[in-house]
């Protein structure tokens, strides 16, 4: 009962709050700007789903969570908002990303050593197990912030990042649930119910986007999550439905594959190429779904449904060890990339061998300024 309370109020939450957030940026002139070429979108669209998601999340946690069930919430919640406030700063004037990764560090020292969830055993990865007080705040802190970033870049077409935070955060509350930490089930589904109030407005067309104070806050919280089931999974054998898990940290890479996959691989082709790894292009994975004629609700489909895949077959195989299904899921996923390159490149073969006649796009109507734009839809507001 108290899990679809929590639900719900996250949920009900969002979805009254989006509309005003909505009408008061756009009224304000608060929202992204379509004008760079990198950009997908091409209206004016306000960008601070974030706000609402976690007014939510943090509403429904502070009124139902027990405080001795979920000892480290404040801490967490602390933590949290530091990532929040230097997100809606960047949504608002825009930041450098020095200031962004001071924030993420801080936070990350925060929950680590304050709050003490860490990463204290590699399951036998690398052939590492109990790590030293030091190199668990160390890789813990590095964790944090690879994943935090990991979650904001893939937060670039409509319903992605929400559908994959969503389908995280329910598969973490049944995993808690069936290892008995009930305080950490009702946090990741105060997050599920904010997401999916949020995703009622960022399916296409979509009318808002979460910005860097949603897609932060998401990683956070993501990360947290991770850890924390990581560290039950060493001492605990927690039953998934017919699944036994004992490949805890394999499991949560499958959990992660999709942020992270696509965040390696866009920082490795932008090393090979001399470029800076944080430098914005336009070559991330669900970029390439779009250049295959896909639709943004097709390819956040499908990565969704990629991502569940991988959760389930990781639950099959937990027998076969960590080190193992890790290796198995990057080898499968680097497959699946592969088979999409290969895709691609049909595609553009085939629109290369088109007569001109057909490429040919027929005269479009002029169309209104940036500017006409705006006051649009200032005046409709």
């Amino acid at each position: 009962m108290l899990f679809t309370l929590i639900y719900l109020t996250s949920l009900l939450v969002v979805a009254f709050a989006i509309p005003p957030i909505i009408t008061v940026s756009l009224r304000k002139r608060l929202f992204d700007d379509p004008n760079e070429s990198r950009k997908i979108h091409k209206r004016i669209i306000p960008n601070f789903g974030g706000v609402a998601i976690f007014t939510g999340f943090l509403f429904s946690c502070s009124i139902f969570i027990p405080s001795h069930i979920l000892p480290e919430a404040n801490v967490l919640m602390g933590a949290g908002l530091v990532l929040f406030m230097i997100g809606l700063k960047d949504d608002i004037i825009g930041l450098g990303p020095g200031i962004k990764f001071v924030a993420q560090f801080a936070s990350a020292f925060i929950v680590a050593m304050v709050a003490n969830i860490r990463i204290t055993d590699l399951h036998g990865v690398f052939g590492f197990y109990d790590l030293p007080y030091y190199a668990s705040i160390t890789l813990t802190v590095f964790f944090i912030v690879g994943i935090v970033n990991a979650f904001n870049l893939i937060d670039g077409i409509d319903g992605l990042a929400g559908s994959i935070g969503l389908i995280l955060c329910v598969a973490f509350g049944v995993l808690f649930y069936k290892s008995g930490d009930l305080g950490w089930a009702y946090l990741a589904t105060a997050l599920a119910g904010a997401l999916l109030g949020f995703l009622f407005f960022n399916v296409t067309p979509a009318r808002i986007f979460m910005g860097d104070s949603g897609s932060l806050l998401l990683g956070f919280i993501a990360a947290v999550l991770s850890i924390k089931f990581m560290t039950i999974s060493l001492t605990e054998n927690v039953m998934a439905g017919p699944f036994v898990v004992t490949s805890g940290m394999g499991l949560v890479s499958a959990i992660l594959i999709i942020p992270v996959f696509d965040t390696l691989r866009v920082f490795t082709l932008r090393i090979m190429r001399g470029a800076s790894p944080f430098t914005a292009d336009s070559n991330h994975i669900h970029h390439r779904l779009l250049s295959l004629g896909l639709s943004h609700v097709q390819a956040a489909l499908v990565l969704a449904s990629v991502n569940v895949v991988f959760i389930i077959t990781a639950l099959a195989l937990q027998s076969i060890g960590d080190a193992q299904l890790i290796s198995l899921i990057m080898l499968l996923m680097l497959s699946l990339n592969g088979v999409l390159s290969l895709s691609i490149n049909i595609s553009k073969r085939k629109a290369l061998s088109l007569p001109d006649t057909v490429k040919a796009p027929k005269a479009a109507k002029s169309e209104k300024s940036f500017a006409e734009r705006v006051l649009e839809k200032i005046s409709e507001n």
